[in-house]
């Protein structure tokens, strides 16, 4: 059997099987949402929430934001100086290059292996010192002259 009966939902007649089911939809409409509790637990909560709501900022994160800014910039300065006293050690410790044997020794020596006369100095040097020819090694250094076109000057 089939109940006709206004739909709540719509205000036009409808058929039901039962009276169950259009109880249902009256129900279903008439039925109220449900409350929401309030947020508010503690007088803290609610003013965050209106301070936030007004803009105001709270001065104890203002403060903490600024030490971590504070204790950051802190850490970036002593690396930076540790960085750069770590450098200045590390320049005065540097040993210049010691090269035991100069490139005309070297060249000397493998000319002599090979049975071949080693090459001369092309320098008029009349003293019985060794004459150098760099500025790494010791003793007296000959000036150096320009060559153009395979003339020296």
């Amino acid at each position: 059997m089939t109940i006709d009966q206004v739909n709540p939902k719509t205000g036009k007649v409808k058929e039901y099987q039962n009276s169950a089911e259009w109880l249902k939809d009256v129900e279903e409409f008439t039925a109220k949402p449900p409350e929401k509790k309030p947020e508010v637990k503690t007088f803290a909560d609610a003013m965050k929430r209106y301070n936030k709501e007004l803009g105001i900022r709270d001065p104890a994160a203002e403060k903490a934001a600024a030490d971590a800014d504070f204790i950051k910039k802190q850490v970036a300065e002593g690396i930076a100086t540790a960085l750069a006293r770590q450098q200045v050690t590390q320049s005065q410790q540097a040993m210049p290059e010691v090269h035991s044997k100069s490139t005309n020794d070297i060249l000397t020596e493998f000319c002599q292996k090979i049975g071949w006369m080693p090459p001369k100095c092309g320098c008029k040097s009349q003293t019985a010192q060794t004459t150098t020819h760099s500025a790494r090694s010791t003793g007296p250094v000959m000036a150096m002259h320009a060559v153009r076109a395979g003339k020296s000057k």
